[in-house]
């Protein structure tokens, strides 16, 4: 089952909503869907956070359908300054030996977009091979190996 959202034109930042739900389908082998949340606007850009997803039904061994899980809120890991793990109030989740520079820091997971405007849809740019789309709520096929 789905979850089906009101599918609303959107046509400029004022049509853009905080919660706005964004995906982006990629891969070359394989379909990926990933699923962003709007945090925050600007008159031309969006912030994405990265959240999860809610698998609705197995296709065969190696697809399903999927929706977004927007109270899932994903996070990243990697070594940073000390300083600025601590600056940021980012959590500090390794430390090598107490006394290094650099410390393993949860973070997180957010991007900044420009914000454009497609055949009543948001999209936004994520890297050459990966762009997004405003999501209507209707369930996502995806395929993976193993």
């Amino acid at each position: 089952m789905s979850q089906v959202l009101e599918a609303k034109e959107i046509n400029s930042m004022a049509d853009v909503e905080i919660g706005q739900i964004v995906y982006s389908s990629w891969g070359y082998d394989q379909t990926n869907i990933d699923f962003y949340k709007v945090i925050r606007k600007t008159a031309a850009m969006v912030e994405l956070r990265a959240i999860g997803q809610k698998y609705l039904e197995s296709t065969s061994s190696m697809s399903e359908y999927v929706v977004a899980d927007a109270d899932n809120e994903l996070f990243e890991t990697d070594y940073v300054k000390r300083e600025i793990a601590v600056k940021n109030n980012w959590e500090i989740v390794g430390e090598d030996d107490g006394v290094s520079d650099y410390v393993r820091a949860r973070y997180a997971a957010v991007s900044k977009h420009r914000a454009q405007f497609s055949n009543g849809r948001l999209a936004v740019k994520f890297a050459s091979y990966k762009y997004g789309w405003s999501w209507d709520g209707q369930k996502l096929h995806q395929s993976h190996w193993a």
